[in-house]
């Protein structure tokens, strides 16, 4: 599929969603007074619509190259977790709004809080006050360009065993946006007591003449006792943008480095809204931060195989931050199929799904099972199997 074809279709998407967001508006009933104002970065110079320019780190002007610098401080401290109980929960609604640059009314669908506006293209931003739900305090700016974020798509697919050769050779990102997808990141101190049973593998000698072989026996051991532990910066993806698995794969981000929400490094991108609440995000952290506590407690012991292991833990002074992580969302075209993948805006970290070849899978499958099978004929040569 041709670029220009691509572009049409993405362009016919967006005068759809204006005019389905002015038919929106208008079933509603509602009065250019009754709109939130969505705010709009002007160019002091010229009076144009300025954006975040990643390369320099500020605002800037496409038109007159005037820039700006964003006054922000480090991201403020973490919220209490349990003072917060209840009131993080999703709230599922759109919200209608005034374009101060083009006055046309539309709406934020139900999960954005910034984007272009459909008619005029102007970067419109919600004031924080403005978004439903708990408020953002913090977020990551971009550091890495789109230019540079096509060439990190570039090497992701280069090391995808199974994608075809064709695919490497041809790839073209057809689609690529800036959006700064919503996490909850929790800090938590760990208390946690256990009990198990490992087992530790031993051979013997059993048999004589020809029935003599070697066996292989488990000696078991009951362990348990105390584990502390402190957990900084979990971070849960909270948005529809990706699952937690992708959004493990593209970290660690440098929250450390995080600085404080302001509306200016938004400008130019699309930014969403949790779709998850805090305490079921939570949850997620908890699942997380318990699978590393029984690595920490299964590494002071030698052992082979698990029987069991039983781990009761208490969470306490548990803080979180509502904080906006920078992805680049990119799509590209193999044999008419879109593909998506995602790119860290920090550190070019990419991961996705790509096409994959029926032949490499099936060399590579031939070759495991013929590496298996010279396996099992040395261990039966050498008389252990």
């Amino acid at each position: 599929m041709g670029t220009s074809h691509v572009c049409g279709i993405y362009l016919l998407s967006a005068i759809t969603s204006a005019r389905q967001a002015a038919l929106a508006v208008k079933k509603m009933g509602m009065e250019k007074s009754d709109l939130k104002n969505a705010d709009v970065v002007k160019c002091d110079n010229c009076g144009a619509n300025m954006v975040f320019d990643v390369a320099s780190g500020a605002l800037k002007c496409p038109y007159c190259s005037s820039s700006g610098a964003i006054e922000a401080e480090a991201a403020i401290a973490e919220r209490d977790y349990f003072s917060y109980i209840g009131k993080g929960d999703v709230e599922e609604t759109g919200i209608s709004y005034l374009c101060k640059n083009c006055n046309a009314h539309t709406y934020f669908s139900e999960f954005e809080t910034a984007h272009n506006c459909p008619f005029c293209g102007a970067a419109c931003i919600l004031d924080a006050d403005q978004i439903p739900g708990l408020k953002p305090d913090s977020l990551l700016p971009f550091k890495v360009t789109k230019e540079e974020a096509s060439e990190c798509g570039k090497k992701w697919i280069k090391g995808k065993l199974f994608a075809p050769s064709k695919a490497k050779k041809q790839f073209s990102v057809d689609n690529i946006r800036g959006v700064y997808s919503p996490c909850f990141s929790y800090s938590s101190n760990t208390a946690s007591t256990y009990n198990g049973q490992l087992g530790k593998h031993y051979t013997v000698t059993v048999g004589s003449g020809k029935n003599r072989h070697t066996e292989v026996r488990t000696r078991w051991f009951n362990v348990s006792g105390n584990y502390d532990k402190y957990f900084p910066n979990v971070l849960i993806e909270s948005s529809k943008t990706l699952n937690q698995r992708q959004m493990d794969k593209l970290g660690p981000f440098d929250i450390g480095n995080a600085k404080e929400y302001k509306k200016e490094f938004l400008a130019g991108f699309s930014a969403e809204r949790y779709d998850n609440s805090l305490e079921n995000c939570f949850k997620i952290a908890e699942d997380k931060m318990t699978e590393e506590i029984k690595r920490g407690i299964l590494s002071r012991y030698s052992y082979d195989v698990v029987g069991y292991l039983n781990v009761n833990t208490r969470y306490l002074s548990v803080r979180f931050r509502h904080i906006l992580m920078p992805l680049w969302v990119c799509g590209f075209y193999f044999k008419t199929k879109l593909y998506n993948f995602f790119v860290n805006g920090r550190t070019g970290r990419s991961t996705g799904k790509s096409p994959v070849s029926a032949l490499r899978v099936t060399i590579a499958a031939l070759l495991a099972l013929g590496l298996i099978a010279l396996i099992v004929y040395f261990l039966k040569s050498s008389g252990v199997i």
